[in-house]
């Protein structure tokens, strides 16, 4: 089983649309202020949510349609380490001035952010959502599971281990065996899942199975890096051109004639290599140079798209607001 790549995501801040300005008022603290079971059906949309809570863990069983209009919640993750398993819908996950994710088929993923940054969960409408989440805290695996952290498989333990919580965004397939437990939980009615023991044992079962994907997964990565290793010095050649010659129209093929690569070797290598693709990552290098253009001098939005590589400020601007969340203009009125 072939792990899904890490997400690469735009650093941006991100507030979704129509959200109102009464967005601090709906923040809730994960863990605390969540009420424990919700359960209703207004015309065509319903919602069942379960929240299973213990001293270093919490389960989370959500089931929803939404006709309407979009679902959006906030939440401040704190200490907790939150692993989603996702059935079906679709589904964005915004990591507020780190960007976003679109989720549309079942998959693991796993979050970890510093303790003040705003999780924004918007469900889209129109769709079945199923999923369980478990929301773990560090001591959740001497505890429960017998192991200490470092005993953990990456990337988990990279996660787990710093005090101060990363930011960490991770994807996983969703093996048939968790999708399995997965629903297991979803069709246990809220009475048995209110039970402590039974709440203990499925949050274990599903750990377990996510850490043998995990530890198989670590095994065919390493592999997969021992095959790019001869191309490496190569590649890192194509990231320095791409530094240094943002400014051109460069196209791949270009590239590889430099570095003397073929073009399977060079897309696929440098997204192993740097997590992203040659496009993505020339695409950040070109916005954080224009980044520091505009806050060094005010430049006009035309000089700094020119100087950036793009041959319309219109264009530019649009990149720029996508990636950043706010336009090319209203970084320089910051310096006024």
């Amino acid at each position: 089983m072939n792990r899904i790549s890490r997400s690469t995501m735009s650093r941006q801040t991100y507030r979704p649309k129509d959200a109102g300005p009464h967005n601090t008022d709906l923040i809730r603290s994960m863990g605390v202020d969540t009420p424990d079971t919700t359960s209703f059906r207004q015309g065509r949309d319903w919602i069942r949510h379960q929240v299973c809570r213990h001293s270093a863990f919490s389960l989370v069983a959500f089931e929803a349609y939404q006709a309407g209009a979009e679902y959006i919640g906030y939440t401040r993750q704190e200490e907790y380490i939150k692993i989603n398993f996702w059935l079906g819908g679709r589904h964005t996950t915004v990591l507020d001035g780190y960007g976003q994710f679109d989720h549309d088929r079942p998959e693991i993923f796993i979050t970890a952010v510093p303790r003040e940054l705003i999780k924004v969960d918007v469900l889209n409408r129109q769709t079945h959502t199923a999923c369980v989440a478990l929301c773990l805290l560090p001591e959740f695996f001497p505890l429960h599971m017998a192991m200490s952290v470092e005993e953990l498989p990456q990337p988990l333990r990279a996660i787990v281990l710093p005090e101060d919580k990363p930011y960490a965004f991770h994807r996983f397939p969703l093996t048939p065996d968790l999708a399995a437990a997965t629903r297991a939980i979803l069709a246990a009615p809220f009475a048995v899942r209110r039970r402590a023991l039974y709440t203990q044992a499925k949050a274990i079962e599903l750990m377990c199975l996510l850490l043998e994907q995990m530890q198989a997964d670590a095994g065919k990565s390493n592999a997969e890096h021992h095959s790019w290793v001869r191309y490496e010095a190569q590649l890192h050649d194509a990231r320095e051109l791409l530094v240094h010659r943002y400014t051109e129209a460069i196209s791949l093929e270009r590239i590889c004639r430099e570095v003397g690569l073929n073009r399977t070797t060079l897309t696929c290598g440098f997204r192993h290599l740097f997590g992203m693709s040659v496009h993505e990552f020339l695409h950040k290098v070109r916005m954080e140079r224009a980044h520091e253009l505009l806050l060094e001098d005010a430049s006009s939005v035309s000089r700094v798209a020119e100087a950036v590589g793009y041959g319309h400020s219109c264009n530019f601007s649009t990149a720029f607001h996508a990636y950043f969340g706010c336009s090319p203009r209203g970084v320089s009125r910051k310096l006024l």
